[in-house]
């Protein structure tokens, strides 16, 4: 469609921009698909506002379309960067129940929630969850229960978790390799 490329620009910091340019298509008679919808709650998650970005996923079901796992991924990183976890949770579990299936990118985004809000035990139940599951747990994942532990005075396990992936071999990017020596610089264990 001709506008979804205004649409996706205009929502990087110009969502009521957007917002008029999508109701211009409705009104006009054109039917957005997903990816435009996606688009505009994508817009109002990154100014906050998680509320009009509902709004928008509320439309989207009324106009007979169904959300897809980046229509949750956006909900949920919005949730998430303005500390609304538990509602991040609730939508999680909807995502669930709808039949759509978790992604990493989703469980990474619960899992940075989850560490950020000081909630450590759900994290690592969650990421236990992730990985008894079978998604793959890729280095992303991996620095953000780093990092989370590390942050929320989980010493011993960080350090057991980086121990265990270099012996996995898993490949350590700078981050992680950042996040460590910082750790291990604070509390004095050079090993």
């Amino acid at each position: 469609m001709f506008f979804y490329p205004v649409i996706n620009d205009m929502c990087k910091g110009k969502v009521e921009e957007a917002q008029d340019i999508f109701d211009f298509i409705l009104g006009i008679g054109q039917r957005p698909d997903v990816t435009m919808y996606n688009s505009l709650m994508d817009g109002y998650c990154l100014v906050g506002k998680v509320e009009e970005a509902l709004r928008v996923l509320d439309a989207m079901k009324s106009a007979g379309l169904q959300p897809d796992a980046i229509t949750y991924a956006i909900l949920l990183n919005g949730y998430c960067k303005i500390g609304k976890i538990t509602d991040g949770l609730s939508l999680f579990r909807e995502m669930s129940l709808s039949g759509v299936k978790p992604t990493t990118i989703m469980y990474n985004i619960i899992l940075d929630g989850l560490f950020c809000s000081g909630r450590t035990v759900s994290a690592k139940e969650k990421f236990n969850t992730m990985v008894e599951s079978g998604l793959p747990v890729d280095v992303r994942t991996y620095n953000i229960v780093l990092c989370g532990l590390y942050k929320n005075n989980c010493i011993g396990e960080a350090i057991e978790l980086f121990k265990k992936l270099r012996a996995m071999n898993m490949k350590i990017d700078v981050t992680i390799l950042n996040t460590m020596i910082s750790l291990m610089f604070k509390n004095r264990r050079i090993e």
